[in-house]
């Protein structure tokens, strides 16, 4: 789910932290990379199709993206702010699919080696979630919905605002 990923991770993060100087883009690449990862890689090494939430949607993965953030990039610099933002945005991915009620996933590999079944039993049917499932459809409207407020609060229409937001990640409200 794209738009509940991106656009809740979006909300969330501009809510509790309220950093202007967020590089979106990092934010969103985090808010997605889980799924990104996951849903091929349980394509090839899964013989379960329905299991498609893996290691990038394990707690350990975001904890040491985390890490590797800070501790592997020197202090004030774009590039830490930018991989802390990736971090951010994966740990936000893991609240917004709900882990907690996988805890075999979530915790991996603390409860075993194993990871809960968790999709559709089909790539295909995993694409049309969002118009096959009510509540999928709900929270891919509410994540599109913020970012086309947010598209429109922020005057993205102007293409001097939007080649700024390409250019560095941000976006100025006023």
């Amino acid at each position: 789910m794209l738009f509940w990923h991106v656009g809740g991770t979006v909300w969330i993060f501009r809510y509790v932290f309220r950093d202007p100087a967020v590089d979106l883009r990092a934010l969103a690449l985090g808010a997605i990379f889980p799924d990104l990862v996951d849903k091929p890689l349980s394509l090839l090494i899964m013989p379960d199709p329905a299991t498609t939430r893996l290691y990038a949607h394990a707690l350990s993965f975001a904890m040491v993206g985390l890490a590797v953030a800070v501790l592997g990039t020197n202090r004030g610099t774009a590039w830490r702010k930018r991989s802390v933002a990736f971090a951010v945005g994966l740990l936000v991915h893991l609240l917004l699919d709900a882990m907690w009620t996988a805890p075999e996933t979530l915790f991996w590999p603390v409860f075993g080696f194993e990871f809960a079944a968790s999709g559709a039993p089909t790539v295909g049917q995993w694409l049309l979630e969002p118009f096959t499932d009510p509540v999928a459809a709900v929270l891919e409207t509410l994540g599109l919905a913020y970012l086309v407020y947010l598209w429109h609060r922020a005057g993205l229409r102007d293409p001097e605002r939007r080649r700024g937001l390409l250019q560095t990640g941000q976006i100025i409200t006023e």
